[in-house]
């Protein structure tokens, strides 16, 4: 049965829940169908895709194998467009004007010698990761290194978050039923502001 939640029970992390479940469900109930869409959702916010797979594996709606699969493929496919988008801004100007602002341009300094922190990091700090991935193709950072990294951090971090995602709903949906969600939630916004308190403390020290 499909999982449903009132968008008007919690704040922005189940209302973005909500909109990655109902888009899943939308597709119709076929597990390919849904895995597609479970693709796209890593475009809109990753984290919540992972929590969306992790309650959809928990209710046996999606089998964790392609859940996985399908998160990955969203994942890296995210990274290398937003690579690819700061590549064409500098052959392309309209995209240069949507794409590159001060934000982009103020990592310049921090890019150079440091890329692979600055990937690892801007996959870890909330806000950071589409200025810092698109900086990187904007200032011409080797292609093959960004790729391999991404790579690299999406085989660690998926795997982790979306254990836990698993293990939480699993317990959850065993002990508290429909509010399995708030499980999910509640350690997603932590760590959104744990993430948060670092990147403040990051830039007050610089």
């Amino acid at each position: 049965m499909p999982i449903r939640y009132s968008p008007v029970q919690g704040g922005a992390c189940e209302l973005l829940l909500n909109g990655s479940l109902d888009f899943i469900h939308s597709v119709g109930d076929s597990h390919v169908a849904q895995a597609i869409a479970l693709y796209l959702v890593p475009f809109l916010h990753e984290d919540m895709a992972i929590v969306a797979a992790g309650l959809l594996v928990a209710q046996h709606e999606l089998v964790i194998g392609l859940a996985a699969s399908s998160l990955a493929g969203g994942m890296l496919s995210r990274d290398l467009l937003l690579y690819g988008l700061g590549s064409a801004a500098r052959r392309t100007g309209f995209a240069r004007r949507f794409l590159i602002g001060p934000r982009v341009e103020q990592l310049s300094s921090w890019l150079h010698g440091n890329t692979t922190k600055v990937i690892v990091v801007s996959r870890l700090v909330p806000g950071l990761m589409f200025p810092a991935y698109i900086a990187c193709g904007w200032f011409a950072i080797s292609f093959w290194r960004f790729a391999l990294t991404s790579i690299a951090v999406t085989a660690v971090y998926l795997p982790v978050i979306l254990g836990l995602a698993l293990v939480f709903g699993e317990a959850a949906f065993d002990r508290v039923g429909g509010w399995a969600y708030l499980a999910l939630i509640a350690p997603v916004a932590m760590a959104f502001l744990l993430r948060a308190r670092a990147a403040y403390r990051r830039r007050q020290s610089a």
